[in-house]
């Protein structure tokens, strides 16, 4: 009797686990609209087009907004990856200066950050590098 308990706990507990959601790796192909941002105002608002029909590491996807245009590099573990390069927003008040931006997001929490390096001039500012969290909300 105890190993008949045991067959049918075994069978109860493996089917438990097969119905319990689990995150997909078609579910890191990200596409659309996203407003992202900061931790106090909206950053921006892109568009996102994927370039792969299937998510594996290094797929592409062309982002787009009124201040940027980049590509997005899969990075695996749910993790996108973008720099932008040359005339970019790293201002306080977002007008472009020379610099870099570069984003990383993870599509399950689609919370991350941009670190922002200013190597040129910005009004009051001096050239350097901040890190500001960032998360996308689908539009």
């Amino acid at each position: 009797m105890r190993a008949g308990r045991v067959v049918v706990g075994a069978v109860v507990g493996c089917l438990a686990l097969a119905s319990a959601p689990i995150a997909s790796a078609a579910d890191d192909l990200m596409s659309g609209s996203y407003t992202v941002k900061g931790p106090n105002e909206i950053i921006d608002t892109w568009t996102i087009s994927n370039l792969c029909n299937v998510i594996e590491t290094g797929c592409l996807a062309n982002v787009t907004s009124p201040l940027i245009t980049g590509q997005a590099v899969y990075q695996g573990a749910h993790t996108w990856m973008m720099r932008v390069v040359g005339q970019v927003p790293v201002c306080p008040d977002r007008s472009k200066t020379k610099g870099a931006m570069v984003f990383t997001w993870n599509t399950q929490t689609l919370s991350g950050q941009v670190t922002e390096i200013q190597q040129g001039n910005c009004v009051m500012t001096r050239p350097g590098q901040s890190v500001v969290p960032i998360t996308l909300v689908a539009a």
